[in-house]
């Protein structure tokens, strides 16, 4: 499975393993500090992916907003760094 993640290099660090132990296994990685790096070419990228997955630290943004619309309009999960950890407990994700 595969998962955009929109977060800190330092939050990305922290959930690697635990996404890893969930059969995430390919992370596309967008910096939440460089929020200019959400363009629609980010956009066009979420079909593609298993999972769209925010950080504690994700910039409010339209940009970020546009992602989120274009992963429910396909259907794929949205979810904060916070639904990782509580994954960890119940032993899934969704």
């Amino acid at each position: 499975m595969s998962a955009m993640i929109i977060s800190s290099l330092e939050r990305l660090i922290g959930m690697a393993q635990k996404l890893e132990n969930f059969g995430i296994t390919t992370i596309h990685f967008y910096s939440a500090k460089n929020s200019g790096d959400l363009d629609v070419a980010t956009i066009a990228f979420v079909p593609f992916v298993d999972f769209v997955i925010l950080g504690k630290d994700a910039p409010c943004s339209l940009s970020l907003n546009r992602i989120i619309k274009e992963a429910q309009t396909r259907r794929i999960p949205v979810l904060s760094e916070e639904c990782i950890e509580a994954g960890r407990d119940k032993g899934s994700l969704v």
